[in-house]
């Protein structure tokens, strides 16, 4: 009851206490702009993820192919051998990584949040203390649950579906200045006797300029992603061979934007340990039992980068990959090999976005020139950029079975991997 009536006294003396040329400086629209900002930031940390999250993982699960074919390894040679080769995989998206269901954020209004944004001395009675841009930013949180999921549920309606990056379709939020209004004044605040009426007036006025649309804007309609990737193995050292892989930075085009990614991997030959002749054997290049067992650790890293739509929205993701598998291949003579294998992957993203407000909100906030998506006298644009940072880990389990064939000195290899990401792998290697 102290904390209420302490913060009875603090809103009383609002109206008193806050100098009036500091009502003045901020006006209802400058409290629009920035209700605007908080909340497509809002919109980006609650969607955006999801709308960019799967070319990532998909890139970086395409990428993370092709490390093996023949388990044969000798344990010992007399001279240092050489594969060099370029492995290609073709990616295949499935129909869950085009699109997502939206996320429309809020937040339930709770009384003890309000000290968050108003302070004052007990002892006095002064505020200390007014973030009105926040607080109004909390109160349309409030208004988005209230509607979406409280007591005047289906005064704002949320999209069932929206396009990933490799969907297609645009996606709208629709905040009608009707439901925002019934909204506000159905607020607990709203009725608050010690409101001050200025206060009332200014939040009222900042959303009734509120945009009423939102755009969540569709992909590019991807249904495959390539990646090549030069690859370097050389062995043998008690039975175990080194894998290096590299590529520098290159541009794959608008939906994935500029990559760079580089591997090293060490495999173990299981099979001298289960076979009396594997440690004879000198010529790398021939198996000499029916079949063959290895054990393989790869760590990669990536980094990406692009820039997404009219806003020119920037991202930036780099990937730590860890692959372990254990794999076998069997001998059908005459230069060719079956081989299978199961791994299991960790995939950690540290991404950075920066971003501005969408062109068509700034349309609506006078921000730009209707119909134009970069500034003009007069029309300055948001200059203001938001940026969020997030990490998130996935775990993978892959199935991988394929067949290789030796030519003199090169070798094809074709694969089929089956996971979350389904994974189609070509590789040609020379071998010296």
């Amino acid at each position: 009851m102290k904390t209420f009536a302490s913060f009875c006294i603090a809103i009383a003396c609002i109206a008193i206490m806050i100098p009036s040329q500091t009502k003045a400086q901020q006006t209802s629209q400058d409290y629009t702009i920035e209700l605007a900002r908080l909340f497509s930031q809002d919109l980006f940390e609650s969607n955006g993820v999801l709308f960019m999250e799967p070319v990532v993982k998909m890139i970086n699960a395409t990428s993370n192919s092709r490390f093996f074919s023949s388990a044969y390894i000798p344990q010992k040679v007399e001279k240092p051998y050489y594969r060099i080769g370029v492995q290609s995989m073709l990616g295949f998206v499935t129909d869950n990584l085009r699109s997502f269901t939206p996320v429309m954020p809020s937040k339930e209004y709770n009384f003890a949040d309000l000290g968050e944004f108003i302070g004052f001395n007990i002892l006095t009675g002064e505020i200390t203390r007014l973030d009105t841009a926040k607080l109004i930013h909390y109160i349309f949180l409030n208004m988005m649950y209230d509607g979406v999921h409280g007591k005047n549920k289906g005064l704002i309606q949320t999209p069932n579906s929206a396009s990933t990056a490799m969907g297609t379709g645009n996606t709208k939020f629709i905040l009608p200045h009707e439901s925002l209004d019934s909204l506000f004044r159905a607020h607990p605040l709203y009725n608050f006797p010690q409101m001050p009426q200025f206060l009332k007036d200014t939040i009222n006025s900042a959303i009734y300029q509120f945009p009423t649309e939102f755009t969540l804007y569709g992909g590019n309609d991807l249904s495959a992603i390539f990646a090549a990737v030069p690859q370097i193995e050389i062995g043998s050292l008690y039975g175990t061979e080194l894998l290096f892989r590299l590529i520098p930075p290159v541009d794959l085009g608008e939906t994935v934007g500029k990559f760079a990614f580089w591997g090293l991997g060490l495999k173990h030959s299981i099979s001298q340990y289960l076979h009396n002749n594997h440690r004879l054997s000198a010529n790398f290049d021939e198996p000499v039992n029916p079949y063959d067992i290895a054990v393989q650790v790869v760590y990669q890293g990536t980094s990406l980068e692009n820039t997404v739509g009219i806003t020119k929205a920037d991202l930036k993701a780099n990937a730590t990959i860890y692959n372990a598998n254990l794999h076998g291949s069997y001998n059908l003579g005459k230069g060719f090999e079956a081989y299978t294998g199961v791994g299991f992957e960790q995939i950690t993203i540290n991404s950075t976005y920066k971003y501005f407000l969408p062109v068509e909100i700034q349309w609506q906030l006078g921000l730009l020139e209707q119909g134009m998506n970069e500034p003009t006298p007069g029309y300055p644009g948001d200059q203001n950029p938001q940026s969020t940072d997030l990490t998130f880990t996935d775990t993978n389990i892959k199935w991988t079975i394929g067949m290789t064939a030796k030519f003199g000195n090169f070798r094809t290899i074709l694969d089929y991997s089956l996971s979350k990401f389904n994974v189609l792998s070509f590789g040609l290697v020379y071998e010296l």
